[in-house]
């Protein structure tokens, strides 16, 4: 019986927790991001362009030059930027991180 008391008494202060807890819930869900897909979209292969974040475009769909030795695409895991996976590389330590993904 005096459960049901202290329940009825705190109603509004539970139904607020449970409220904000709900809103909670999806606030983190929506800062998830999904896996981002870059192209390279540059005719330059001088040492060092692989890795400027530049030459890169994001996309859905495959935009790559087709002629000479360079990446087509490539996959930045979520939380990362394409700087994070690529500063300071060189052209071919950018080619070994997806040698499927090349265009001779």
């Amino acid at each position: 019986m005096k459960l049901n008391q202290i329940l009825k008494a705190n109603a509004v202060a539970i139904a607020a927790v449970i409220f904000s807890g709900a809103v909670m819930s999806f606030k983190v869900m929506e800062k998830k991001s999904a896996d981002k897909q870059y192209f390279y979209n540059s005719s330059d292969v001088s040492e060092g362009a692989f890795a400027e974040v530049a030459n890169w475009q994001e996309g859905t769909s495959p935009s790559c030059i087709t002629s000479g030795n360079r990446p087509c695409s490539m996959t930045v895991p979520e939380g990362s930027s394409l700087s994070d996976v690529i500063d300071g590389l060189t052209n071919a330590q950018v080619l070994a991180i997806n040698p499927s993904e090349r265009r001779p």
